[in-house]
């Protein structure tokens, strides 16, 4: 579901969309973005862009809540970008974390004989052949998928995933419309915005072009249950490969407690501070361990079986590690409990976080007053989650710039913090995370390792000492040749490309205006005729009436132009 870059000739196809989304965002009060995509609009498509006036939905006051229901009246596409966003709080504000959360699919099933023959037409054989039973009823609907259960051939009991008919034209199709908004809304932000609009639906496309291929959540099913086949606290629900493909996902039915409650826990017979315990190293053993995690580990996505048994579900989104991401989160965890600011900020340059205009000075004395209110609190009552929505805020503020994966990650320990904390309120994960956070930090002091990195950087020196005198020759041929090219790129380049294509054709109307009224100006003084069918006389009044029509369609343009520009 690979996007291209945005066209004009997409703009006007998608015109009736922009149109009910700058209609949507009207009605919500938010003038400046539906002001800045008036303007290229406008530019781009003419003054049919912008749609009537919108009675305004003054019933709201706070921004983030008219922004959740905005996404929301947008449909299920703005509803998943919108529980993206709730998993960046480097990009946006708690209050808008918040409200975000909330946002859930609400869609209708499908009709079940749409699904049946999209089972079908995947599987190349009749449901009734396929299966032993299957219920006609949905037992989880979203936008993307539904989901059944049914009992194969063989006997076992399975949860059938099936993507919605459609969905991935329409998926890409809406995706189309993001990208190019986001396009023009990021040439008519502030040079100084942190927020990158192009940046944000570029990594919304790929996750969900992640989550509609079940092919890859099967993959994942199967990583995670080979990375977890020695834990007998965890269950990861087995895939059925014959009866998987792109579209269906065909697993094991799983039949357990939503650990939603302390007491819905306790009232199944299960110890809710085994189960917390068991969430919170289930997360940690995949960010520490294994190098890759569940991206969302809320209750929902959980089971609790027998012996207080996890299985997690959903496996659509998971994010991958590197070491460097790992060693990262060590460090950001030490230099927590060992209130050094002047660590974590170091931590944050080395991994090449900051931005160019990032004042270090400042940077590390916001740092230290927040840790401050931290000093001398027991480790075990550091409110994790609220550290690190500070830690976050001044990330913003600062405009230092984390990888996405090493957010997700962040937001994934504060998730299932939240979790294990209503299953235990004196729970706190950043106890449980100072053991991996020191192991980290030994295996990074082990001699055999530091040996093992000297001799490699040593080989790699002698291997580029010895291809410099080649590479340097390389180099003057092609600047003797005139090879070298230097490439410029300017962010605001296609806004500056449409005014002088408009500016262009303004010009042309007026040279083509200009030529008229002197071409009919030298007929007018001349008798005769042309061919004996026309008077000159004639011929040149009707170019003064051709000139003047233009001139007028010129300067209503022009009007209008800057109409749109205030």
């Amino acid at each position: 579901m690979a996007l291209a870059a945005p066209s004009w000739n997409r703009t006007v196809r998608h015109l009736r969309r922009y149109r009910h989304i700058m209609a949507v965002l009207m009605k919500y009060g938010f003038d400046e973005l539906t002001d800045a995509l008036r303007r290229k609009l406008a530019i781009r498509v003419g003054p049919r862009a912008v749609p009537a006036r919108v009675r305004r939905d003054e019933s709201v006051r706070s921004r983030p809540v008219r922004a959740r229901l905005a996404l929301q009246e947008l449909g299920p596409t703005f509803i998943k970008l919108g529980q993206l966003l709730s998993t960046r709080p480097d990009m946006l504000p708690q209050e808008y974390i918040v409200e975000l959360e909330k946002l859930q699919d609400d869609v209708p099933p499908e009709a079940f004989e749409l699904i049946q023959a999209e089972i079908e037409k995947e599987l190349g054989a009749p449901l009734a052949d396929l299966f032993a039973s299957f219920e006609h009823h949905a037992i989880a609907a979203g936008s993307i998928a539904q989901v059944y259960r049914a009992v194969t051939r063989e006997g076992h009991i399975v949860a059938v995933k099936v993507r919605r008919p459609g969905i991935v034209q329409a998926l890409r199709t809406e995706c189309e419309i993001l990208l190019e908004l986001a396009g023009l809304l990021k040439a008519g932000l502030p040079r100084d915005e942190t927020i990158d609009p192009v940046r944000m639906v570029r990594e919304f496309t790929t996750a969900v072009e992640k989550e509609v291929d079940f092919t890859n959540e099967r993959r994942n099913l199967e990583r995670f249950q080979r990375g977890f086949a020695d834990d007998p606290t965890i269950h990861v629900p087995g895939t059925f490969d014959a009866y998987c493909t792109d579209a269906v996902l065909t697993m094991e039915f799983i039949d357990g407690v939503k650990p939603s409650t302390r007491q819905a826990v306790a009232s199944a017979g299960y110890d809710p501070t085994v189960v917390a315990d068991r969430g919170a190293a289930f997360v940690l053993r995949q960010i520490f361990d294994l190098g890759f995690f569940h991206a969302d580990p809320h209750p929902g996505n959980f089971f609790v079986l027998a012996g207080s048994v996890l299985a997690p579900l959903d496996f659509g989104q998971v994010a991958h590690l590197t070491a460097a991401d790992r060693q990262m989160l060590a460090d950001l965890v030490l230099a927590i409990v060992d209130q050094d600011a002047s660590r974590l900020v170091s931590t944050f340059e080395r991994s090449e976080m900051l931005d160019v205009g990032t004042d270090l000075h400042s940077l590390v004395a916001d740092m230290e007053e927040m840790l401050q209110q931290y000093h001398g609190m027991p480790l075990r009552e550091i409110p994790f989650n609220k550290l690190m929505m500070q830690t976050f805020e001044l990330m913003r503020k600062h405009r230092v710039r984390p990888p996405a994966q090493f957010t997700l990650m962040l937001k994934s320990l504060m998730t299932i913090e939240s979790l294990a904390r209503a299953l235990n309120p004196d729970f706190q994960i950043i106890e449980h995370l100072r053991p991996y956070a020191r192991r980290l930090a030994w295996e990074r002091a082990d001699p055999r390792k530091f040996a093992r990195q000297a001799r490699r950087a040593m080989l790699e020196g002698i291997e580029l000492a010895g291809k410099l005198p080649e590479n340097l020759s390389a180099l003057m041929r092609r600047l003797r040749s005139g090879q070298v090219q230097v490439h410029i790129r300017h962010e605001h380049l296609e806004t500056l490309i449409f005014t002088l294509h408009l500016s262009a054709n303004r010009i042309s109307f007026a040279l083509i205006i200009a030529g008229l009224l002197v071409g009919s100006s030298i007929l007018v003084t001349q008798a005769g005729s042309i061919f004996g069918l026309v008077r000159t006389q004639t011929l040149g009044l009707a170019g003064y009436v051709t000139a003047a029509l233009l001139g007028l369609w010129l300067v209503i343009s022009i009007l209008r132009g800057r109409h749109f520009e205030e």
